[in-house]
């Protein structure tokens, strides 16, 4: 059910959108685990290194050719985003920028209501570390 319509949603700031979207990446990492026999510390550790800057910048870059133009078009804006706060130092500037991308992408798809695409993309680019 969408929250918002795609006018909607495609007014909001970038980074609004990545706020959103950093939540989604983290649920649907931790859904995902709730199938696993691994106990939760190891599934902690396995959700970190699969909701991070690096390992959703190569989520990214492994998805851009299933994008549609709408969604390249925000993967887009998002990439160009002035960042107003530091990068962290295990990664480098591109690589936040392009999780800031990917994280602003999903933020979109689950605001309207496009959850079903969120976790197909989201299954196709996700790169374990």
């Amino acid at each position: 059910m969408p929250l918002m319509n795609k006018e909607q949603a495609l007014r909001l700031p970038a980074l609004k959108l990545a706020f959103v979207g950093d939540t989604v990446c983290d649920l649907m990492v931790r859904t995902e685990q709730c199938f696993s026999s691994v106990p939760v510390r190891e599934m902690h550790k396995e959700a970190s290194s699969l909701v991070n800057a690096g390992a959703q910048a190569k989520q990214l870059d492994s998805i851009m050719h299933l994008l549609n133009e709408e969604e390249q078009q925000l993967v887009q804006r998002a990439r160009n985003v002035r960042l107003h706060h530091t990068v962290p130092p295990a990664f480098s500037k591109e690589e936040y920028l392009k999780a800031t991308a990917y994280e602003a992408l999903m933020g979109y798809l689950f605001l309207t209501g496009q959850m079903h695409r969120a976790q197909k993309l989201f299954s196709l680019g996700c790169v374990k570390e």
